[in-house]
């Protein structure tokens, strides 16, 4: 039976602080990329990060969190000495995606085979634009909330329509390709229909020709 699952902020922030004492507190040199953390009662996932060990004064990380909430991005340091609060968060759970429904996905889980619901909104940038029927996409739900979703940061596909040479931007050695899904991309001047090209989900941006 299809279930939705209803992921607005206030019903996810407080499906994780309903851990209640089950919050960790970790210093801030073991924030790690895929944690989730409350920082001033905002929930928070790390994406990015790298320790860092300046010349003068301590050892801290720098981090880029996505908010939840608003999936805006911001960077933050961390210091040794200072204590966050981190969700106690099991492994993502793999589903399948099948089809759109309006404002909603419709995934399948890969083991029980349960259909459920998912917003759009839980994918950032051009992602949405190169999802294909099938691919496995990772989500992390905390009492039939979404937190998150994550798929492939990359796909390969065929390019069916370049522009015309000269119409393509020499000056910057790039033209625009349309893929097999109808997404359009800058590719190099080299790149001809029929080519094969892996590209990155989040911004659309060329990675190579396979």
């Amino acid at each position: 039976m299809l279930r939705t699952a209803i992921t607005q902020v206030a019903r996810v922030t407080a499906a994780v602080r309903g851990y209640g004492a089950r919050f960790a507190s970790i210093n801030g040199n073991q924030v790690r990329a895929g944690m989730a953390l409350e920082i001033d009662g905002v929930i928070y996932r790390v994406g990015k990060n790298q320790h860092v060990k300046p010349g003068k004064g301590g050892a801290y990380v720098q981090a880029e969190l996505r908010e939840i909430k608003s999936g805006a991005r911001i960077n933050r340091r961390f210091r040794a000495a200072e204590t966050v609060n981190k969700a106690p968060l099991g492994p993502d759970e793999l589903f399948q995606f099948l089809y759109f429904n309006g404002d909603h996905l419709v995934v399948m889980h890969n083991t029980t085979f349960e259909q459920m619901e998912i917003e759009r909104g839980l994918f950032s940038g051009r992602q949405l634009d190169f999802l294909q029927e099938g691919m496995t996409l990772s989500l992390q739900i905390i009492e039939s909330d979404v937190l998150w979703a994550n798929m492939p940061e990359y796909v390969t596909l065929e390019v069916t329509k370049t522009t015309p040479k000269g119409v393509a931007d020499t000056a910057l050695s790039v033209k625009n390709a349309t893929l097999e899904n109808g997404a359009v991309v800058k590719v190099p001047l080299f790149i001809e229909i029929g080519n094969k090209v892996k590209v990155a989900t989040e911004d659309g941006s060329y990675v190579d020709k396979l």
